[in-house]
């Protein structure tokens, strides 16, 4: 689904993303700000045929690449922070010496996609 500047989007088309986002969990990621505009965009476009408004398309279009981001790439910026972690840490006198849980963390994949999570929000 490709949208360009200056361009509408339709009813169907935001609900086809705010499904897909509702599926693959990423609704859930956005701020409760970004859910309440969403909803208020779909209202619009289900009334005028489409959102043609640029402030609104410009916000709409900020948040549509959060809710089509694949758990994938999640996984992957979770593991690439967490071998960063890794590799900082893992000195003489580092965390791992006074906090060994840490190193067992590292490994948990529910802490990778936590740290993952937290990477792609920032």
């Amino acid at each position: 689904m490709t949208f360009g500047v200056g361009d509408s989007i339709s009813y169907a088309q935001l609900l086809d993303v705010r499904s897909k986002g509702v599926r693959n969990g990423n609704w859930v990621l956005l701020e409760l700000s970004e859910k309440a505009l969403l909803r208020c965009a779909l209202w619009v476009a289900k009334v005028r045929g489409g959102i043609r408004n640029l402030q609104l398309l410009t916000q709409v279009m900020k948040i549509i690449p959060k809710l089509l981001q694949s758990i994938s790439s999640v996984g992957k910026a979770g593991r690439v922070r967490a071998i960063k972690m890794f590799e900082k840490y893992n000195i003489p006198t580092g965390v791992f010496s006074w906090a060994p849980i840490v190193k067992e963390w590292l490994q948990d994949p529910g802490y990778i996609q936590y740290l993952g999570i937290m990477q792609v929000n920032t």
